[in-house]
């Protein structure tokens, strides 16, 4: 089974990836680490990959059974034409900015771990990033809209709950 769930920044795609693989034995790739590796020397604690490592750790990804989570990336929409089912968190922005805020602050605390130096100029870009999503300028929408017929789109934390539980 190959699942793909894209949404916002703050949509809780990791988390739920992370479940899902841990109920399912499904292994898990968040693919912002196939495009940013950890680098303390750059501006936000990580650089670039290469498109050619980045393609390549993504093409062996999709070899077997996967979750992968993302924004959506045009570089993996092969992802989505590949993926059994797209799941798309749509949650609302204030529960995303209230997300936003409260990573912040873990990372900063060093409670969660994360691959790029937290900062405010960090939270700020998040917050560009999710109205930009909203707003559907990213296209991530447009890149989903042709497989319609494997998409959930979950609106709600209740919803992905839901979804976490009767997954199989």
């Amino acid at each position: 089974m190959k699942l793909y769930i894209v949404g916002s920044v703050a949509s809780g795609k990791s988390t739920l990836a992370r479940r899902l693989s841990a109920k399912t034995g499904i292994p898990c790739y968040a693919l912002d680490s196939f495009v940013h590796k950890p680098d303390k020397a750059g501006a936000f604690g990580n650089t670039k990959r290469s498109e050619t490592e980045r393609d390549k750790l993504f093409a062996e990804a999709l070899q077997g059974d996967c979750i992968l989570e993302d924004t959506g990336r045009a570089c993996f929409a092969e992802g989505l034409r590949r993926a059994d089912r797209i799941v798309v968190l749509d949650l609302p922005r204030r529960v995303r900015y209230r997300r936003i805020l409260l990573r912040y602050i873990k990372q900063k605390l060093g409670i969660e771990p994360c691959g790029y130096t937290p900062s405010l100029k960090m939270v700020r870009c998040m917050f560009r990033w999710a109205k930009v999503f909203d707003t559907g300028a990213d296209g991530v929408k447009q890149r989903v809209a042709p497989y319609a017929d494997k998409t959930v789109v979950l609106r709600s934390p209740a919803e992905v709950r839901k979804f976490e539980e009767d997954f199989s």
